[in-house]
């Protein structure tokens, strides 16, 4: 470092003990940086603060830069984990490595273990030793810029590898990826070969679907999509986006949760920490900002009982930042996504454009009462706990072979926003004979009810105003209208008064409610029809109709 010895002056003399370094810091005699807090040396001393916290940061000290400010790494003790997170409303186990916020008074902890401070005692005419004033602390963390604080990416807790292959199994901050490896040994677990071959791709590929052979799936390609969440569990936090498991079931007790709680051991060595979906969309969003401010790993939303989707939700599976704003604070932070998420449901149904953003599991025991089922052995997830070092192996090896081999192709085409999932946990299954995990996909469009919804109103309107350009207001009237024959309340058009009440969930439909409802599906082509837009009329209200084709603008449209 270029240590030399501090000249004595009568602004110094508590420092005959230090030396000066080549920055301009003070260090005592065992290397420890000295901060003096003298008046009118503000910027100084910031400097000096950020540099104690940069050498405390290098020598092991657990501190980065996460989302708008400062956090720690965190482990829950038990009391701790007893309770929910206020931000997010989510159960997490004993043992869950979450992210701690740093304020002004924990910060003034950290600065104090980074470095020593004093300040001038005028009487004494000497320096003593203080605290960090709080005005300095304050004043840093203000900066809102730490670039010599290392940026936080996310932390794992198992081997994990790169979109390159580099395989990351050993505790610590990587700088690289900004992965913080937060566990110290795994038992049983061995690293993989460097690279490995097709034969041991698929005997690791055979290693995990023995571990899942009891589940009910549905197919084979239900299988290989419980597969494709165990690689998942390995290598999320290395993918900038990767799609939703979605696990569903007639029944309940078929091992949903069960099925989650195995990919979430593999990742974290506990069961998925748990959320509720909430009463609507805005509550969840909160919900769902919360847990990514906190850094799990993975997020199961357990028994989801409403259709699931939401903007919110398709942008944190589809984008490696999401933009949010914590709870209390002002400013918008950008926060990275890389969570395993994980929804469970009875039936469960996919709504919107998050239907291209899940993979789903189906399951069915084709039993009345499936919780009730005896399974002779260990406990499936002791038996899991206990194999997790070999099941981690089993899991990076697997992709590891497919990028060895050069990433050959398969037939399969890709999946838009999902490349590197596609790369490295879908295609490595396929290249093994294994089905397409996302085979089990298909019955999501017959199933969506928002798809129904649409379709059911294209039908009835274009049956009773084909041709004709309508406004939305013109809709309601003669969708809603009745009286005709001898039920004076009877629907005079039954189906569209049926679609009406559908896309509007019961409710009464309003010109407006419908219009914006047209503007959000307009030119989509559903079952060879689409709601076009047309010229305003004279009163400047937006008219609609029903054309047929699926593209350009069909000559059947009175402009």
């Amino acid at each position: 470092m270029g240590l030399k010895l501090v000249k004595e002056a009568p602004e110094q003399r508590a420092a005959l003990e230090s030396v000066s370094s080549g920055d301009g810091g003070l260090f005592d005699a065992d290397g420890r940086r000295v901060i003096q807090h003298d008046a009118g040396k503000l910027p100084r001393i910031l400097d000096e603060i950020g540099a104690a916290l940069s050498e405390f940061c290098a020598g092991g000290g657990n501190l980065f830069r996460w989302g708008a400010g400062l956090s720690r790494v965190y482990v829950l003790a038990d009391d701790e984990a007893s309770g929910r997170d206020g931000r997010a409303q989510l159960m997490r186990w004993a043992g869950s490595v979450t992210l701690h916020p740093v304020d002004v008074a924990h910060l003034r902890e950290l600065v104090g273990r980074a470095a020593a401070h004093e300040k001038y005692d005028g009487r004494a005419e000497k320096y003593k030793p203080c605290d960090c004033p709080e005005p300095a602390a304050k004043a840093y963390m203000a900066r809102g810029s730490w670039p010599e604080i290392p940026l936080l990416s996310g932390f794992v807790e198992c081997p994990t590898m790169t979109l390159d292959g580099r395989v990351l199994d050993a505790p610590g901050y990587d700088a690289a990826t900004g992965l913080f490896a937060a566990w110290s040994t795994i038992p049983g677990y061995v690293s993989p070969p460097r690279t490995p071959t097709r034969r041991d791709a698929a005997d690791a590929a055979e290693t995990l679907a023995k571990t899942v052979a009891t589940f009910p799936f549905v197919s084979p390609a239900d299988q290989s999509a419980a597969l494709a969440g165990m690689i998942l569990a390995v290598c999320r936090r290395s993918l900038p986006s990767a799609p939703m498991l979605c696990v569903t079931a007639p029944t309940p007790g078929t091992g949903k949760t069960l099925l989650t709680d195995t990919i979430s051991i593999l990742a974290t060595g506990r069961r998925a920490s748990v959320m509720a979906m909430g009463h609507d969309e805005a509550e969840a969003d909160k919900r769902l900002a919360g847990v990514l401010m906190a850094g799990d790993a993975m997020v199961n939303i357990d028994n989801v009982e409403r259709p699931l989707g939401g903007d919110l939700l398709c942008q944190v599976l589809s984008q490696p930042v999401l933009k949010t704003r914590p709870l209390g604070a002002s400013s918008m932070v950008d926060v990275p996504t890389h969570a395993i998420m994980a929804a469970t449901g009875n039936n469960l149904s996919v709504q919107g454009d998050l239907k291209r953003r899940v993979m789903m599991i189906r399951m069915d025991a084709k039993l009345e009462r499936p919780e009730l089922r005896a399974f002779d052995g260990e406990p499936h997830l002791e038996r899991v706990l206990r194999l997790r070092g070999h099941l981690i192996q089993a899991a990076l090896t697997i992709p590891l072979a497919y990028v060895a081999a050069g990433a050959p192709d398969v037939g399969t085409t890709p999946l838009g926003g999902f490349e590197d999932w596609d790369r490295l946990v879908r295609r490595p299954l396929v290249w093994l004979g294994l089905p397409d995990p996302l085979d089990t996909n298909a019955q999501l469009r017959t199933d969506d009810p928002d798809l129904e919804a649409t379709l059911a109103l294209l039908t009835a309107w274009f049956d009773l105003f084909a041709g004709s350009a309508m406004t939305a207001a013109d809709v309601i009237r003669e969708g809603m209208a009745s009286g005709e024959g001898f039920d004076t309340s009877a629907a005079t058009h039954p189906e569209l008064r049926e679609a009406l009440m559908l896309i509007s969930n019961g409710r009464q439909p309003t010109a407006r409610s419908l219009g914006n409802w047209l503007r959000a599906r307009k030119d989509r082509v559903v079952a060879g029809k689409r709601f076009v837009v047309l010229p305003q009329d004279r009163n400047g209200v937006a008219r609609w109709m029903v054309a047929t084709g699926e593209a350009g603008i069909s000559a059947e449209i009175p402009m």
